[in-house]
């Protein structure tokens, strides 16, 4: 577990290496999204942020196998950049406890999440902490990853020379994505769910907030939209990776 968690913030690529293995978010399925930034707001911040961006990879998961007391969604995103860049990556949750019901867009995801509360979740967490100790990071704080890369870079390649960036991204399902979930159960394969969804639909409304803002203050800074039909696929479940970020 201490490599596995080293890896997940060193490693970059699209790909797990060779012999590596996912042992959290391993089912999931994947589609190819759209960011549409509000430039109202966007203006205010630089690089994907500013921009948005028409090739991006993303990944719905669930973190761990649901149980009948709860399941842990989670969404990853591969920002493809042009040239020879590698992609930038977040990842977003609610929570790594998870929730008591399984409507993947029940509740609001965040790039800081509160601390783990079980044991399992707060052993996991503690190793991500370890990981990042070692890796150098500013913040170790396993629960709260950065979002600074997504600023420092613009989707042609080209550097951002005086990046701005916001503190924490807010994920909020839109109520019709929300409404195609309504009934699952644990018995249900969430995945099979998500193919129903229509190419254009936006699934997530963006909001940005800036060190020191309440939830209230949150400004809409884009829209998740969907570019192709969600498909499950093996590759992704056992191949397709993305990298963790934490302030270095």
């Amino acid at each position: 577990m201490p490599s596995f968690t080293v890896k997940s913030l060193t490693a970059q690529g699209d790909e797990l290496e060779q012999g590596r293995r996912k042992l959290v978010h391993a089912f999931g399925a994947e589609a190819r999204f759209r960011f549409v930034a509000n430039r109202a707001v966007a203006s205010h911040y630089t690089g994907i942020f500013q921009s948005g961006a028409d090739c991006v990879i993303g990944r719905l998961s669930l973190a761990t196998k649901p149980t009948d007391t709860h399941s842990v969604p989670a969404l990853a995103l591969k920002f493809f950049i042009d040239g020879n860049h590698p992609s930038v990556n977040l990842q977003v949750m609610n929570s790594i406890d998870g929730q008591e019901r399984y409507n993947f867009f029940e509740k609001t995801f965040s790039n800081i999440i509160p601390p783990a509360g079980s044991f399992a979740t707060r052993l996991l967490a503690g190793f991500f902490k370890w990981a990042a100790i070692r890796f150098g990071a500013r913040d170790s704080d396993p629960g709260h990853l950065t979002v600074e890369h997504l600023a420092d870079i613009n989707v042609d390649g080209s550097k951002v020379a005086a990046p701005r960036a916001p503190y924490q991204l807010l994920f909020k399902p839109r109520p019709a994505a929300a409404a195609r979930f309504n009934g699952v159960t644990m018995q249900d394969d969430f995945r099979i769910r998500l193919t129903d969804f229509p190419i254009g639909e936006v699934l997530y409304d963006v909001y940005a907030l800036d060190k020191g803002e309440t939830i209230e203050q949150a400004k809409l800074l884009g829209q998740l939209v969907l570019n192709s039909k969600i498909v499950a696929s093996r590759y992704g479940d056992e191949k397709l990776y993305f990298q963790h970020n934490m302030q270095r």
